[in-house]
């Protein structure tokens, strides 16, 4: 029996399925469809058989792993989809969606790892124990594997989360912040609250909000597409 994402998935995964899914990222469609329904008890239910179950079809706890990973990038994306999509974005709302970005992406390197190296690390473990590696030890491989993908944006989520509040300009009443790759320059929020013309840095180093996301919203899902493209389909 073939099933659909669009109407066999669960509640998140139908309803992004129109919103997103389908045009950005068809790849977790595909994914979904041959890796995660053969873990599950459908048509019974939509959840994941036991381990005797696995077991009698060749699979194995780290299939369930790459399973349960790959519906958490889903939830991160759905969240920064929400946020998106807001009447007006605040700052508030471009630091939670830079780290639920932030965390797609830890989640996503984490797989990809695991799913091209299933017998290297425990599907258990957070970390390294007992001689035994974990979560961070496939994330962190994936990542030096492959250059630190997306280094700039979570460049800019440290920012947010780690350092100052961001400073900013309101033109038209829109909220102006620093593009990605120009947040340091913005360090001492002087550098805007003594400019002789603030309203002169819109447009070149100053961006909207829903730029800022939209821009890291779009590297990142490009991104996974390109590698469940790759590696995982």
């Amino acid at each position: 029996m073939a099933y659909s994402l669009s109407s066999d998935g669960d509640g998140y995964e139908q309803h992004y399925y129109d919103a997103f899914i389908k045009a950005e990222f068809a790849s977790y469609d595909a994914f979904w469809a041959k890796h995660i329904v053969p873990l599950t008890n459908r048509p019974v239910d939509i959840h994941f058989k036991t381990d005797a179950q696995l077991a009698a079809t060749g699979k194995t706890a780290q299939d369930l792993c790459v399973a349960q990973l790959h519906y958490t990038v889903l939830r991160h994306l759905a969240r920064v989809y929400e946020i998106r999509h807001l009447a007006q974005v605040s700052i508030d709302d471009l630091t939670e969606g830079m780290v639920r970005l932030s965390g797609a992406q830890d989640v996503a390197f984490e797989l990809l790892e695991r799913y091209t190296n299933p017998t290297l690390y425990d599907p258990w473990l957070a970390r390294e124990s007992g001689g035994k590696k974990g979560s961070k030890e496939a994330r962190q491989t994936w990542q030096k594997r492959d250059g630190y993908p997306l280094q700039n944006l979570r460049d800019y989520r440290n920012h947010l989360v780690h350092g100052r509040v961001s400073p900013g300009v309101i033109v038209n009443s829109m909220w102006y912040v620093p593009a990605i790759g120009r947040e340091a320059a913005y360090f001492d929020w002087r550098v805007i609250t003594q400019h002789p013309n603030p309203a002169s840095l819109v447009g070149s180093d100053l961006v909207m909000l829903e730029a800022v996301l939209g821009d890291a919203w779009d590297s990142t899902v490009k991104y996974f597409e390109s590698k469940w493209q790759r590696h995982l389909i």
